[in-house]
């Protein structure tokens, strides 16, 4: 179950969206190896508490 207001579930998910932009858009960025590991994580965490923030308890 979460407890994120509507609003702050529509925050989340634009961060998620957002990480996940800049990780692709990285892939035509000259970035070293790390860089990109570094967004990916990034990404992979925004995404996370994206759907924490989506869970209703329900499977």
């Amino acid at each position: 179950m979460n407890n994120y207001s509507p609003a702050a579930q529509e925050r989340v998910r634009d961060a998620a969206y957002d990480a996940v932009e800049k990780v692709l858009n990285s892939m035509f960025e000259p970035l070293n190896r790390h860089a990109l590991t570094a967004r990916w994580h990034q990404a992979c965490e925004a995404m996370e508490k994206h759907l924490e923030a989506q869970d209703n308890g329900e499977e």
